[in-house]
């Protein structure tokens, strides 16, 4: 893309060159002697400051140079040159300061009515226009140049308004991405090490089950680097390089690896699935995955966890219920319950997180709700 102070120099040369030498000989022609050659320079003048038309010290030359003009002789407008003042009038409005172009614009156009009246050859000749017509033309060219200024100095501000705008949407989809890979992380990591926990547990517990517990372990930590570089990838990766995201479907790999860890699991489903999106089912996925982690950390020793999956005409439905300690988890720090909160709210559902039992002594119930969205089949 053509840079301004380039676009204005090559504009200025292309115009300037025969208006220029065009109006160089109008000036001999007309005015001869000391007077044409006072044209000539103030033409010069006014072509060179062309190219600095956007600023309001350029636009300013230009206009003593007509006045140069108008000062020398009256029949000044016969000079093609005068065609720079309204389009430096326009490029001064546009993209420097909008109100003294037009300020200036009047007064010249005043005062170039006013000398074009007071010129005795003009007199002499009785050449026309009647100098209040004329003083109404120039203030329409005047008013015309300045008006398109504006209107392109406000489609300036709309597309700087559009940039603006791109770029803090940018940057919040950024920050918005790196609050999901937070959650991402914490939720495959917290599970991953609750799992590890409870395999070295039971594996200092009973010294014979330790191949089977490494085993285990072993497991779980190459699924949790797997997912992890998943993660990592997606910030790098090309968008047919991604590898698919967790959902509903792998929720019986879940539910075997937190069986390994010595956790007692149960999945009971209910109704007519139907498709809810993959981020829909990659949410409850986690907040699943989330659900069993805290019960492995805050559930106890022998504690037990089940899933019901239930699919209603309105809504999806899903309740993970442990026997654990009850009301110790919910006041058990970290950010477990909020992330599942955040995650179903931007999927449009609900979380309710409490005690499983009417007097809350044991047990731990979550509860999410997904209304279906329309146009998910």
């Amino acid at each position: 893309m053509i840079q301004p102070r380039r676009f204005d120099l090559v504009a200025a040369f292309v115009l300037g060159v025969p208006v220029f030498l065009l109006s160089v000989v109008v000036a001999v022609l007309s005015v001869p002697g000391t007077r044409a050659v006072v044209l000539v320079a103030a033409c010069l003048v006014a072509h060179v400051a062309f190219v600095f038309r956007r600023d309001l010290r350029g636009f300013a030359v230009i206009g003593a140079a007509m006045g140069v003009q108008a000062a020398v002789t009256g029949l000044f407008m016969v000079l093609p040159t005068v065609v720079l003042f309204p389009l430096a009038l326009f490029s001064c409005t546009a993209y420097g300061r909008p109100y003294p172009p037009l300020v200036l614009g009047v007064a010249g156009a005043g005062l170039a009515a006013a000398r074009f009246a007071t010129d005795e050859s003009v007199a002499a000749a009785r050449l026309g226009p009647n100098p209040w017509l004329l003083l109404g033309l120039l203030l329409a060219v005047v008013a015309a140049a300045w008006g398109f200024g504006l209107y392109r100095r406000t489609q300036l501000g709309y597309l700087a308004l559009l940039k603006e705008r791109a770029a803090m949407a940018a940057t919040q989809a950024t920050l918005a991405e790196r609050a999901r890979i937070a959650r991402e992380m914490h939720d495959v990591v917290a599970h991953a090490l609750a799992v590890i926990v409870a395999q070295a547990r039971g594996g200092r517990l009973v010294p014979g089950r330790a191949p089977e517990v490494l085993a285990t372990v072993e497991e779980t930590g190459r699924q949790a680097l797997t997912e992890m570089r998943g993660l990592v990838g997606v910030l790098r990766a090309e968008p047919d390089e991604l590898a698919p995201q967790p959902g509903l479907a792998d929720l019986p790999g879940l539910l075997d690896r937190t069986r390994a860890a010595g956790l007692t699991v149960a999945l009971t489903t209910s109704g007519t699935a139907r498709r809810i999106g993959p981020g829909a089912e990659l949410a409850l996925y986690r907040v699943v995955q989330e659900a069993l982690t805290n019960t492995l950390k805050h559930g106890g020793a022998g504690a037990a966890s089940s899933i019901g999956l239930s699919w209603t005409p309105s809504a999806l439905e899903v309740t993970v219920t442990d026997d654990g300690r009850g009301r110790a988890a919910t006041t058990a720090p970290g950010h477990g319950l909020a992330g599942m909160r955040e995650r179903m709210a931007a999927v449009g559902g609900t979380v309710h997180a409490g005690a499983a039992g009417e007097r809350g002594e044991r047990g731990f119930a979550v509860k999410v709700r997904l209304p279906y969205q329309e146009g998910v089949a």
